[in-house]
C-alpha cells in the first residue's frame, strides 16, 4: 500500500468518523430541525461528485469514502426532507411561544 493510498484511507476514516454520531442522533430522535437543507443539498451533491471523481481516478480510498459519506448525507437529508413536510414552516416557532406562556413565564409589562 503506498503512502497516499495510507493517507487517504486514514483521512476517509476520520471524515465518516465525525460524520457518524450526527447520523445516529438525527436517525434515534427524529430531529432535524438544527439542520440546513440547503448545506445538506450541496453536501450530497458534491459528495456525489466525488464518488463520481473517484471512479473516474481508480482511487479506492476516494471512491469507498465518498460513497460512504454520501450514503450518510442522503440519510440525514432524506430525514430533513420528510421532516419539513410534516412540519408546516413556522409552528415550532409558535409552539415554542405557547409553552412559555402556559408554563407561566409572562412577558415583562411596559410601563
Amino acid at each position: 500500500m503506498s503512502l497516499s493510498t495510507l493517507i487517504g484511507t486514514v483521512a476517509g476514516c476520520i471524515g465518516l468518523y465525525s460524520f457518524v454520531p450526527q447520523v445516529v442522533k438525527c436517525c434515534r430522535t427524529g430531529d432535524v430541525a438544527a439542520i440546513s437543507l440547503r448545506m445538506f443539498v450541496v453536501r450530497t451533491f458534491g459528495l456525489f461528485l466525488w464518488t463520481i471523481y473517484g471512479y473516474a481516478l481508480g482511487s479506492l480510498p476516494v471512491l469507498v469514502f465518498s460513497a460512504l459519506g454520501l450514503m450518510l448525507s442522503s440519510v440525514i437529508l432524506l430525514l430533513k426532507v420528510r421532516g419539513s413536510r410534516l412540519q408546516p414552516a413556522g409552528e415550532s416557532c409558535r409552539q415554542d411561544g405557547l409553552e412559555q406562556k402556559a408554563s407561566g413565564t409572562a412577558d415583562p409589562v411596559a410601563g
